[in-house]
């Protein structure tokens, strides 16, 4: 019967792919204007990736909801966990996310964070860098929710690791808002060092071999709190980093902190 039921999974899965993928194929064709083009690829991977959460039995308690708020502009930063992060976000309000350049060439990866309104960046070289900063900046300029996972990978959960603050540059004089993800259930049991490389993702495990055996799991239950937004009018990058860091860590630690 698990064996069943994961089939069922994958298969469902398989088909809110080809399907999100499609819609997102004839939106690329039929739109011109790249405004109009990356806010109705946020749209609609922000409702394919709620059906998705629901396929995989992951539900996600949001804290302070009223601070995420659709076409506001906001310069969103989160710890980093696990891809889900990226579903946990996004089936809650309307975003592009900044990745990394090395997944813009990752098989069927690139493509979904691609038609997900996704920015691919690349930390090296000036020039580039500069190029990238442009386009984050832009984004937030047309009222699109940007997410950055300034951590620059996921961690095995143990705490938050120091921000990159490289683009960051981006969020000075505006204003940040502080994301803190956690992950409280794996099938209905709490998370803890032993069962929770079942739904972190780091180490040298491959995409694929872990997402197949997130699929096996019955239920995942998630918290995401926004947190006050910080005000970065006068602040350096690397202040930003440091403030934005501080309290998603306090609030990572400590379940009563809510900012």
């Amino acid at each position: 019967m698990r064996y069943f039921l994961k089939a069922l999974k994958i298969a469902a899965f398989v088909l809110l792919v080809v399907t999100f993928l499609a819609v997102s194929f004839a939106v690329d064709l039929a739109v011109g204007n790249e405004k109009s083009k990356r806010l109705y690829f946020s749209r609609i991977s922000s409702f394919y990736m709620k059906m998705a959460l629901a396929v995989l039995g992951v539900r996600v308690r949001v804290i302070n909801p009223e601070r995420l708020v659709p076409g506001r502009g906001s310069f969103m930063v989160c710890n980093h966990l696990s891809y889900i992060d990226v579903f946990a976000i996004f089936s809650n309000v309307p975003a592009v996310f900044v990745a990394n350049s090395e997944l813009e060439e990752a098989f069927l990866l690139g493509t979904i964070i691609k038609y997900s309104g996704g920015v691919f960046v690349e930390r090296r070289g000036r020039a580039r860098l500069l190029r990238d900063m442009e386009s984050i900046t832009g984004m937030l300029d047309l009222g699109l929710n940007v997410v950055l996972f300034p951590e620059g990978t996921t961690s095995d959960g143990s705490g938050v690791s120091p921000f990159k603050s490289s683009f960051l540059a981006a969020a000075e004089g505006r204003e940040v808002l502080p994301l803190c993800i956690k992950y409280k259930t794996v099938n209905g049991a709490p998370i803890t060092p032993e069962n929770s490389p079942l739904v972190y993702y780091y180490g040298d495990i491959t995409f694929f071999e872990h997402f197949f055996r997130f699929l096996g799991l019955e239920s995942v239950t998630a918290e995401l709190t926004a947190l006050g937004p910080v005000d970065a009018h006068g602040l350096s990058r690397k202040e930003i980093a440091d403030i934005a860091c501080r309290e998603i860590g306090s609030c990572y630690l400590d379940d009563t902190y809510t900012g």
